[in-house]
C-alpha cells in the first residue's frame, strides 16, 4: 500500500518548517553577541640589561641608546648595565662606535640585550682597521 502523496508533501514541508525555524533564529543577522575589540598594546619601555664583551680593551668607546649616552669608557670585559628599552614592538636601535689602538689586530665586539620577558638577543660586529661604527638593531616578534 501506497501514501497519498499530498499528505506525504506536506509532512515533508511541515519537518523543514519546524527545522528552519530554530536554525534561522541561530544563524540570523541579530547581534547579540557583542564584539570584542582587539587590545592594542601600548608602547611600553621594558628594561633590560646590556653585555658588551671585547677581545681586545678599546681605545674609544660609545654606546648610545635612543640618543642616550649608555657607555663611554671601557675599563673591561664584559661590561654590563641596566638600561630601559624603548618600545620594543618595532625594534631597538643601538648605535656603537669604538676605536682601538695602532697595530691591533682586527677584533669583535659582541652586544647582548636581555629584556624583561622577552628572549636575549645576541650581536657580534667585527672592526676594521682599528675601528668600528655601526647601528644594530634587535627586533622581537
Amino acid at each position: 500500500m501506497r501514501g497519498f502523496p499530498p499528505i506525504q508533501l506536506f509532512l515533508l514541508c511541515l519537518a523543514f518548517i519546524v527545522l528552519a525555524v530554530p536554525l534561522s533564529h541561530l544563524t540570523g543577522n541579530t547581534s547579540n553577541a557583542k564584539v570584542i575589540q582587539p587590545a592594542v598594546k601600548e608602547a611600553q619601555s621594558v628594561k633590560a640589561l646590556l653585555r658588551l664583551r671585547f677581545a681586545h680593551k678599546p681605545a674609544t668607546l660609545s654606546l648610545k641608546l635612543a640618543d642616550k649616552e649608555l657607555i663611554t669608557s671601557a675599563d673591561a670585559s664584559p661590561l654590563e648595565l641596566d638600561a630601559v628599552l624603548p618600545a620594543t614592538q618595532e625594534g631597538v636601535d643601538v648605535f656603537l662606535s669604538a676605536t682601538w689602538p695602532e697595530n691591533t689586530p682586527d677584533t669583535a665586539l659582541t652586544l647582548e640585550i636581555e629584556p624583561d620577558g622577552l628572549e636575549a638577543r645576541s650581536e657580534t660586529r667585527w672592526s676594521s682597521a682599528g675601528s668600528l661604527d655601526e647601528v644594530i638593531t634587535f627586533s622581537w616578534k
